[in-house]
């Protein structure tokens, strides 16, 4: 797969730069990102993710504390 990364998203990158390159883990992350996102419960996301332990799912669900705002008014 790094060659099809390297053609998509890293073209132009340095290849010491870890931060900024795609890899297979970024999708596994924007997977598990879209799911917090989009309300999917936490034990869910720790099934799917098959995380043993449920702080490693915790990190994602700081990308849903937006939509809290957002569930609490829609109850008005």
């Amino acid at each position: 797969m790094r060659p099809i990364y390297n053609e998509m998203f890293n073209e132009g990158l340095e290849d010491d730069d870890a931060q900024n390159r795609v890899v297979n883990h970024t999708l596994r992350h924007t997977f598990a990102s879209h799911l917090a996102i989009n309300q999917v419960p936490l034990f869910e996301i720790q099934k799917l993710m098959n995380h043993k332990d449920i702080n490693m799912t915790l990190r994602y669900m700081k990308l849903a504390e937006a939509n809290k705002v957002s569930a609490v008014e829609g109850i008005y």
